[in-house]
């Protein structure tokens, strides 16, 4: 019974290392094959890949099928984390574009403003 338990722990750390390490055969028929798998699939993929060589193979399964762009979500943040790592997507910087209409709006009620005023008034020679 004892026994049982010990075979069981073993095994289990076995598959777990298994999914940690996968082998370069496990990404490399992703060459080959003809159809799309889940983006949680490559997830795990990803997951166990340790090498440059296994991720690459990643990025490229997923160019590939064109799933790398916002409309397809979880392929999408792979693609990404993945073109990162390996340099070939770099980060992007988002910026507010802020109507100048707006700006200005906000500036003459700043000007009205008595607490704005006085505030920055204070302290001024005359």
């Amino acid at each position: 019974m004892e026994q049982d338990g010990v075979f069981r722990t073993i095994f289990q750390t076995y598959a777990e290392h298994r999914k940690k390490h996968r082998k370069m055969s496990e990404f490399e028929y992703l060459d080959n094959i003809s159809y799309l798998h889940s983006s949680d699939y490559l997830r795990e993929l990803y997951r166990g890949a340790d090498t440059k060589e296994k991720k690459q193979k990643l990025f490229d399964y997923i160019e590939h099928f064109e799933v790398g762009n916002k409309e397809y979500k979880g392929y999408y943040s792979l693609y990404n984390r993945i073109g990162r790592e390996l340099g070939h997507i770099e980060e992007e910087e988002e910026y507010i574009q802020i109507p100048k209409s707006l700006i200005a709006e906000y500036a003459r009620q700043m000007m009205d403003d008595d607490d704005f005023l006085e505030y920055n008034t204070r302290g001024r020679r005359r």
